[in-house]
């Protein structure tokens, strides 16, 4: 019997190259698409951003972003209205599903109230902490209240954690409104 001679390059290196050289031109084409929708995408947020704003303070005409100092970190963005109805508050906060998982928009009017609020995005539990956007016990009831009333609104029986993490939110909006107020 004969043994068939082994090349190292041929074993081995030749292979490692071939796999460099695709690893190499996928991670140009994937750049390359990143390159391409980076602009698409960053509109798209923009354009949905605007349009919870304006859903959360529809007597609003249009919004102008305020820089404020202090703020707290959840607060991502102010903006007040150009026809001074209120302003809207951008939030990224702790979920139950973990840090910066919650986003938010809060619209809170000229006396104090709030006018609306909407959940951009979350990762809670599907059925439980997920109702914070679907259920209308929970989401109806803080429409008209001040920060007092926000902070004693009832959680949702099962899903505490998230309906909590949504009334933390809503305080650090509340203390940001007082903030550009005054």
């Amino acid at each position: 019997m004969t043994k068939a001679k082994s090349n190292i390059m041929a074993d081995f290196g030749v292979p490692i190259i071939v796999l460099v050289l695709i690893c190499a031109v996928m991670s140009g084409l994937l750049a390359l698409t990143n390159s391409a929708t980076a602009p698409i995408i960053e509109e798209a947020e923009r354009k949905a951003n605007e349009a919870a704003r304006l859903e959360v303070l529809p007597a609003a005409d249009s919004f102008e972003q305020v820089e404020i100092a202090g703020v707290p970190d959840s607060i991502t963005g102010v903006f007040q209205a150009g026809n001074g109805a209120g302003f809207t508050f951008s939030i990224t906060t702790q979920g139950y599903g973990g840090k910066n998982t919650l986003k938010m928009a809060v619209g809170i009017d000229m006396d104090g109230k709030i006018t609306g609020v909407k959940v951009l995005s979350h990762s809670e539990t599907a059925g439980l902490g997920s109702k914070i956007t679907t259920d209308e016990n929970f989401c109806g009831q803080f429409p008209g209240l001040d920060a007092a009333g926000a902070a004693n609104a009832d959680t949702i029986s099962g899903a505490t954690f998230s309906s909590n993490y949504y009334k933390a939110a809503l305080a650090d909006a509340f203390t940001a409104f007082d903030m550009v107020k005054g």
